[in-house]
């Protein structure tokens, strides 16, 4: 497998965050913390997986009193958060096995488990898993039980 180039336009990235508002980013910010509620994650991993929200911040973001739009680096780790629970989605039709996913320990992150590298707080760690949707030609998700 070869390497692609990254094709990257500045001012389109630019463009598509200022058209961002409040209330958009509100909606998917509250998506993004019921994908991890349903995952178990606590207030406290949610608030570092989404960026290191100080814990009164996030709460009252997820209370829908969000006061500015997400930053940069927030609104991508919302977007993987989504992007991770569409490649589950299309994986396992059963909820036990996309929460069983999140929570064993995978080969292709070093036998840590999912949850263990989206608590690393690392935006690589989120964009790996994301990486791995199935519909894609990255990698593959290791299903949670025996073939």
């Amino acid at each position: 497998m070869h390497a692609q180039a990254l094709t990257f336009d500045p001012a389109q990235f630019r463009e598509n965050h200022e058209g961002k508002t409040v209330e958009k980013d509100q909606v998917a910010f509250n998506i993004a913390v019921r994908i991890l509620d349903f995952w178990g994650f606590s207030d406290a991993e949610k608030a570092v997986v989404l960026g290191d929200i100080p814990i009164a911040t996030f709460r009252r973001m997820k209370s829908g009193r969000m006061r500015s739009k997400l930053t940069t680096d927030r609104r991508t780790r919302v977007s993987l958060i989504l992007g991770i629970h569409e490649a589950l989605r299309i994986l396992f039709l059963q909820d036990a096995y996309k929460q069983e996913w999140i929570n064993n320990c995978n080969r292709a992150f070093g036998e840590n488990s999912p949850k263990d590298v989206m608590l690393s707080g690392s935006l690589v760690g989120l964009y790996c898993m994301f990486r791995m949707n199935p519909n894609t030609h990255f990698g593959s998700i290791r299903s949670p039980i025996s073939v």
